[in-house]
């Protein structure tokens, strides 16, 4: 874990990007919202929050980002330099966006990218994080973006999609999954589980 921690800090100082590393529990976005993790290409800064039980799987998944955003992938520039975010944005202040699913399919497909990236770094410096149950909760969070083209909402911290037990106990634990289309059986456990 340690050698990890030193690659993510060595490699942010490569390419100028401020690491924070926050002792905190949560990191405060505004007076409203917080979060545990973020990677910012506009600031540029790689956060985490590093006093929670997650903290390495946070930082994996937004260290993640953070190459996405260094190797100027498909995912990144698809979904960053067009207008998904701030349609998606848009969409959780209320208001109306048109073709919301072409805009949620962008991000879902950089965050499907970014966990099979998170899932290679686990690997490849063993991190102590099991690897079938990480994949488990990505695919929750991977199908929630197409939950939130029904929904149009953010969930609760309490009621996030990994945090759900009916959810995780059927998501599969790979990512050869066709995530173009909300299963419905799994539709209906977002839908009955009001996430």
């Amino acid at each position: 874990m340690i050698d990890f921690v030193q690659h993510v800090k060595n490699t942010c100082k490569t390419f100028d990007v401020k690491c924070e590393l926050r002792n905190t529990k949560y990191l405060k976005l505004d007076a409203r919202n917080k979060c545990a993790g973020y990677f910012d290409e506009s600031v540029p800064v790689l956060a985490c929050a590093m006093n929670r039980p997650d903290s390495l799987e946070i930082l994996v998944h937004e260290f993640a980002h953070f190459t996405q955003w260094a190797d100027k992938c498909t995912a990144w520039t698809n979904a960053m330099d067009g207008e998904a975010y701030i349609k998606f944005n848009d969409m959780l202040e209320g208001k109306k966006v048109r073709n919301l699913k072409k805009y949620m399919g962008l991000c879902r497909d950089l965050e499907l990218d970014n966990e099979i990236r998170s899932v290679s770094l686990i690997k490849k410096f063993k991190l102590p994080i099991d690897k079938k149950q990480y994949i488990k909760k990505a695919n929750t969070y991977i199908y929630f973006y197409n939950w939130m083209v029904i929904s149009k909402k953010w969930c609760t911290e309490k009621n996030s999609p990994y945090r759900n037990k009916r959810l995780m106990d059927v998501m599969p634990d790979h990512f050869d999954n066709d995530y173009t289309v909300l299963p419905k059986h799994i539709e209906q456990i977002f839908r009955e589980e009001k996430i």
